[in-house]
């Protein structure tokens, strides 16, 4: 059935269409033989210039709104990969980076979103605007892996005390998800690090902290005011508070 907004334009008027384009989504109408765009169905008139626009005057336009597409769906997919990485123990200072890094990108996706340019359902606006936000705090606070470690937060807890009783656990450990390299105790003390990532001169390690533990505050701060415990781990350079007695550390 022929959609009724698409009525077949008389040959003569075919001519006025030259140079002209949709008012809505840019799509060229010249050479078109019905009076509504075949890409968004908004009507228009070859006689009135006024419901069409020029393609010259256009092209800009077309270029802010292809651009604020690539800058939606990117956003989407960065937040997936960064919830991700978040979630399996990535380093928070690389996600520190990368919110500095992202920051004027998602600024240009702010101004294209509250700009008039195209006609947006306000679901897809406010999405455009909440995805980055989340993407940043997931790169500020690495939320995520809070929520990562209560999921396995008992099975860590009954390893973690196999440890601290003297067992030695050699090879790599899977635990649900997460995959530690080794499971050791600390040099001389009393807690117990799973390590994520890294080598035998550091890493990224999961650490539980015995019964009473009184973490050391560094005069060291992280970002954003976060404090630095120097007692929690061999040679840390950061650490970051997960409850409970446990931390997560990158080891020198």
């Amino acid at each position: 059935m022929t959609h009724p907004d698409h009525i077949e334009a008389p040959p003569s008027n075919l001519e006025a269409l030259h140079g002209r384009c949709c008012i809505d989504c840019g799509h060229f109408l010249e050479g078109l033989g019905s009076n509504a765009c075949p890409e968004c169905g908004r009507p228009f008139n070859p006689d009135d210039p006024r419901t069409t626009r020029n393609i010259t005057t256009n092209r800009y336009r077309r270029w802010l709104i292809g651009t604020c597409r690539i800058f939606y769906y990117a956003s989407w997919l960065a937040l997936l990969l960064i919830f991700v990485y978040s979630a399996l123990w990535g380093d928070w200072l690389i996600l520190f980076l990368l919110a500095i890094a992202s920051a004027p990108f998602i600024l240009l996706q702010f101004i294209l979103l509250a700009l008039p340019l195209q006609r947006i359902s306000w679901r897809r606006r406010f999405a455009g605007f909440l995805v980055p936000l989340v993407f940043l705090s997931i790169c500020v606070t690495n939320w995520p892996v809070v929520l990562s470690f209560k999921l396995h937060r008992a099975a860590l807890t009954k390893i973690a005390d196999r440890v601290a009783n003297g067992e030695v656990i050699t090879g790599p450990t899977t635990v649900g998800i997460l995959r530690f390299r080794q499971i050791r105790m600390a040099r001389g003390r009393d807690r117990v690090g799973f390590q994520l990532n890294g080598g035998a001169g550091g890493g990224v390690f999961l650490v539980r902290t015995p019964s009473g533990f009184v973490p050391e505050l560094s005069d060291q701060q992280l970002p954003f005011g976060s404090p630095h415990f120097r007692n929690i781990w061999d040679n840390t350079n950061w650490t970051q508070d997960l409850g409970d007695g446990w931390f997560l550390v990158e080891q020198d």
